[in-house]
């Protein structure tokens, strides 16, 4: 005879769910930290040109972003405008940020590589008279091949 005897049917435990609400909220808050929310909406068509290097920016509420599709639309921050209609609405955002921090404005360009330098000239001479002079260009990087 054996020493241990089951005298009743065992059943499967429950599942323990004490550390499950931990697992969610880390979950959660690594997307919350990972996840970048677009500002504006990109409402052109882009083309960006590639790079071998790319930066960062941080302070959001400094930048302006320009976008020119392939149908020389001009888009500033969320809404289409003409060309003439740039300083007007340079000059409105200007004023809703502090007069200390107006010199550290900075304009991102989203060009598409197939639009005339003409046309990204006359952009960058109104923000030169806007007295914005510090631009980025948006691009992507140029995947590295394997050898």
């Amino acid at each position: 005879m054996s020493r241990f005897s089951r005298s009743e049917l065992r059943e499967v435990p429950a599942l323990n769910t004490a550390a499950l609400p931990d697992l969610i909220f880390t979950v959660l808050f690594f997307f919350m930290i990972v996840t970048h929310m677009r500002t504006a909406p990109v409402t052109t068509l882009l083309d960006v040109p590639e790079v071998a290097e790319l930066q960062k920016l941080n302070e959001k509420n400094l930048i302006v972003y320009l976008t020119i599709g392939k149908e020389k639309q001009i888009q500033l921050n969320s809404s289409i405008v003409s060309l003439k209609e740039i300083p007007a609405r340079l000059q409105d955002l200007k004023k809703n940020i502090p007069a200390e921090d107006q010199g550290k404005m900075l304009a991102v360009l989203n060009i598409d590589k197939d639009i005339p330098m003409g046309l990204v000239d006359d952009v960058k001479q109104i923000l030169r008279e806007s007295q914005i002079l510090t631009l980025h260009y948006s691009a992507k990087k140029i995947p590295k091949h394997l050898p």
